[in-house]
């Protein structure tokens, strides 16, 4: 089947979904209940439903072949594998890399997070065991559909915090360096809630040198649990 025509029947569906959000919370007093940044799409209602049918419509929204699927365990790759270990300098300027990432996302700079990325560079979107993203976004896009994306988080003055672990880095023979690690991202609403878990995810990624700064050429993002909103990053 053609892609247009796929793309289609999903968004035909997804028009169906906030249809039925919309019934959900009709009648409904008050302001509507916030989503958190990795809110999962089963109860976020039409949060959930109309981001997602607002990206499909701006951008592409699948990409085949692109994430880990079920059997897959790339990480093993990183031990005795196809990969070999990077140089104390190059180690480091790949955290730093990564670093910048959490920082940038944080605060949400996204003009500064598309400026981590080559200008050909892919940000993908996966869902647990499917090896097809969800979602892709080209670097050069990153910025205004991250913006629409967060908007929620900055209209309820709530703030996402990352934290980076397990990194675990090789270097292929081109020169490029395989990331895999973990991420755990909390939320809070500033001055107001402690910070909770929102989600969990791995992180995918292939970083070259482009000039003096290491750069993403794609990042992927899998969270642990299935139906996570596409801003969960």
């Amino acid at each position: 089947m053609a892609w247009p025509r796929i793309l289609a029947m999903l968004r035909e569906r997804l028009v169906r979904s906030v249809g039925s959000a919309l019934n959900g919370v009709r009648g409904r007093t008050g302001p509507p209940v916030g989503s958190t940044e990795g809110v999962n799409m089963k109860t976020s209602g039409i949060f959930g439903a109309a981001a997602v049918f607002l990206l499909l419509a701006a951008s592409p929204a699948f990409a085949a072949n692109e994430c880990p699927g079920a059997s897959q365990m790339p990480w093993r790759d990183y031990r005795g594998g196809s990969l070999v270990a990077p140089t104390p300098e190059e180690r480091h300027d790949v955290i730093d890399l990564l670093s910048q990432y959490a920082w940038t996302m944080d605060n949400r700079d996204f003009n500064g997070l598309a400026a981590l990325f080559v200008d050909t560079g892919q940000y993908f979107h996966c869902d647990p065991g499917d090896v097809n993203a969800v979602l892709a976004i080209s670097a050069g896009s990153l910025a205004k559909q991250f913006q629409t994306m967060f908007a929620n988080l900055a209209a309820t003055n709530s703030i996402a915090t990352r934290l980076l672990s397990n990194i675990l880095i090789g270097k292929r023979e081109d020169g490029t360096f395989e990331v895999a690690l973990t991420v755990q991202v909390t939320i809070q609403t500033i001055g107001v809630s402690a910070a909770q878990l929102d989600y969990m995810a791995k992180i995918y990624a292939t970083i070259k040198k482009d000039g003096e700064l290491m750069k993403f050429l794609t990042l992927k993002v899998a969270p642990f649990q299935s139906g996570i909103q596409a801003s969960a990053r």
